[in-house]
C-alpha cells in the first residue's frame, strides 16, 4: 500500500539497487521515479535547482519509456556531471515523454555521491495502474 506522500521507496535486491515509485498520474510516476534515481545517487537536500534542461525520450512501450527516461537522466549525470532534483513531465503517453528538469553541476565540496548507477535495467521492471494510482518498479545496475 502506498503512503499518499511517498514518492518512492527502495526495495531489496542482491548486488543492485531497486526502487518502487508511485504517482497519482503517469506523469507523476515518472517524475517520482526520476527523483528516486537521483535521491539514490546523492543527498538532494544539498542540490540547488539553478539550471534547467529539456529532455525528450521515445520508446516502444511504457516500460521502455521509463527505462529510456531514467537512462537519459543518468547519462546527463555521468557525462555532464549534472545533479537533478526537480522534474516536470510536460507531455507523456505510452511511447513519448517531454520534460523539464532542474538541478546544478556536481560540486564535490557540497555533494556526496552515494553510488554510481551504471545502467537502468529491464530486470523485474513493471509500470502498472491500480485503484491506488500508478506504480513502477525498476532495478539499477551498480
Amino acid at each position: 500500500m502506498k503512503n499518499p506522500l511517498q514518492k518512492y521507496h527502495h526495495i531489496d535486491h542482491t548486488a543492485d539497487l531497486g526502487i518502487k515509485a508511485f504517482g497519482d498520474t503517469l506523469a507523476e510516476l515518472f517524475e517520482n521515479a526520476a527523483f528516486g534515481l537521483f535521491d539514490s545517487i546523492t543527498n538532494l537536500e544539498k542540490v540547488r535547482p539553478n539550471s534547467e534542461c529539456s529532455v525528450e525520450v521515445q520508446a516502444s512501450d511504457r516500460e521502455a519509456l521509463l527505462v529510456n527516461w531514467l537512462s537519459e537522466l543518468n547519462y546527463l549525470f555521468l557525462t555532464r556531471k549534472e545533479l537533478f532534483k526537480s522534474f516536470q513531465v510536460k507531455e507523456i503517453d505510452d511511447e513519448h515523454l517531454t520534460a523539464t528538469v532542474e538541478g546544478e553541476q556536481l560540486n564535490l565540496d557540497r555533494h556526496e555521491i552515494y553510488t554510481e548507477i551504471k545502467a537502468v535495467t529491464y530486470h523485474k521492471l513493471y509500470v502498472k495502474e491500480s485503484d491506488q494510482g500508478w506504480e513502477a518498479q525498476v532495478i539499477f545496475d551498480l
